[in-house]
């Protein structure tokens, strides 16, 4: 009897769709046996695991035993299981690899010498220096114009001292922190802005908070967490680290601080499109990296607008670039700065009187110092900046940790933005108004808040390598041994 057409051509469908599915199903049970055939490891005998305590016990860096144990253990197992292929028993084997490894004690020794963390001596020495030049040179230049009372030498030494006690802080902080508390961090730094705003921290000083204008520039750390925290979540992460920055804009806004806004704004969107491009988020796309950069290609475009649509806009575009077109006017401090730093005085320290409407020492350090010591000096100061700023971008673009990295180079980013702003108004090319010189501006509160956030940088480059697992000076653990 013949089935009809239909019922024959379902029953063929269903046989040659189980037929797939079982092929489909061997196929995959096969390349699961191949693939366990290479990584299947018994179980250390306890006469290596005793050797492996016995090791690593000699490491006197406790952050760094599990990562050299982990690579220790895995040529161990190696090892072990090649002795055991070549028909040794499991009690023989074990003693051969412990031969073949040597002393446990000689071993551990070797790795405590070569897993240490290393600081850059190098950039240490250079924040130290930078920052005793900037105290020398406010001192030599002898008047804080905020309280028209010479700045004393002691209490220059005793702020150096201050910082340097903040650089050590951060220095021996575990910057893993941001990575591992992101969220109670950002709420952290959340509240003690609001207490800022609106609570018993609130200081305002010519319209200005004067301890928000500050605090907002820790952001970028609190940044690199939070983009750490989010890693591998795709376009979803993305978004995330975008909403984290209303906080920020929030208190930039409230402080009010411009410069703060834009500068801190470009500096989280670049750190983001880095870390989209390097493949953070999965695949790099075109949509995610547009997507990483959306608040400032906003600030951009309303730019553009207020250029377009408002004369005022268009005007201090133009005083920007010829402050003379208004000397009387909005342009009169950019002609001032132009006239001191290029012009030629008739006596020393005319430069700074005549500034007395606005701190000479905060905003125009390089100015006065042009004035009473001539372009000699601004050159050296300048050339200091460039060699921190350089070393330390070095340093950062060292590390291969996520979290590290993004530590590191929104630190300098932050920094290099600063001095960008400084040098400018200094210039008299004035658009946003500059926060200060790092490590030379004159302020006791900037110089502890710019060496705190150094030695948050220095301890991301000092233990930055367990991030990213990578053994120091030798290739391999097993070389160590030998």
């Amino acid at each position: 009897m013949r089935l009809p057409e239909g019922v024959r051509r379902y029953l063929i469908h269903l046989l040659e769709r189980d037929a797939a599915e079982r092929a489909q199903a061997t196929a995959e049970l096969d390349a699961l046996a191949e693939a366990a055939k290479g990584h299947a490891a018994r179980p250390l005998p306890d006469t290596l695991r005793g050797w492996l305590n016995d090791a690593t016990g000699q490491m006197r860096w406790k952050r760094a035993r599990p990562v050299a144990a982990k690579e220790l253990a895995d040529h161990l197992s190696d090892q072990y299981e090649a002795f055991l292929d070549e028909g040794m028993d499991e009690d023989a084997a074990a003693e051969a690899t412990a031969r073949e490894m040597g002393d446990a004690v000689e071993t551990g020794t070797r790795l405590d010498r070569a897993w240490r963390p290393r600081p850059d001596w190098v950039m240490l020495g250079i924040v130290l220096l930078v920052a005793a030049v900037g105290k020398v040179a406010q001192y030599l230049l002898g008047l804080d114009s905020a309280s028209q009372a010479p700045i004393r030498a002691e209490t220059q030494v005793v702020i150096y001292l201050y910082g340097v006690a903040c650089l050590l802080i951060g220095y021996f902080l575990d910057y893993t922190i941001f990575g591992r508390h992101c969220k109670l961090l950002y709420a952290l730094w959340c509240v003690v802005g609001l207490l800022m705003l609106f609570g018993p921290l609130q200081k305002m000083i010519s319209g200005s908070n004067f301890y928000l204008r500050q605090w907002v520039w820790f952001f970028p750390v609190l940044f690199a967490g939070v983009l750490y925290g989010q890693r591998g979540k795709g376009t979803a992460g993305i978004r995330n680290c975008l909403l984290s920055m209303i906080g920020l804009w929030f208190f930039t806004m409230s402080a009010p601080s411009t410069s703060a806004l834009c500068v801190l704004t470009t500096v989280c969107c670049g750190l983001l499109f880095a870390a989209v491009w390097r493949g953070a988020f999965g695949k790099r796309t075109r949509g995610r990296l547009v997507l990483s950069l959306l608040p400032v290609l906003l600030i951009a475009a309303y730019a553009v607008y207020l250029f377009c649509s408002y004369a005022e806009a268009r005007e201090q575009i133009y005083l920007f670039f010829n402050p003379f077109l208004d000397p009387s006017g909005n342009g009169w401090q950019g002609v001032m700065a132009r006239s001191f730093m290029f012009g030629q005085p008739s006596e020393q320290g005319q430069g700074v009187m005549a500034m007395w409407w606005t701190d000479a020492v905060v905003d125009w350090l390089l100015m006065s110092t042009k004035i009473d010591f001539g372009w000699l000096v601004v050159l050296f100061l300048l050339g200091l900046e460039v060699l921190f700023l350089l070393w330390g971008f070095r340093l950062a673009r060292r590390q291969t940790g996520l979290l590290a990295r993004s530590v590191c180079m929104g630190v300098m980013l932050t920094f290099a933005l600063q001095t960008a702003l400084y040098v400018l108004q200094n210039f008299g090319f004035m658009l946003l108004s500059a926060y200060g010189l790092p490590l030379l501006s004159y302020g006791g509160n900037y110089l502890f808040q710019s060496m705190f956030l150094l030695g948050v940088l220095l301890s991301a480059q000092r233990t930055g390598r367990l991030e990213s697992g990578l053994a120091p000076r030798v290739s391999r653990v097993s070389e160590v041994g030998k």
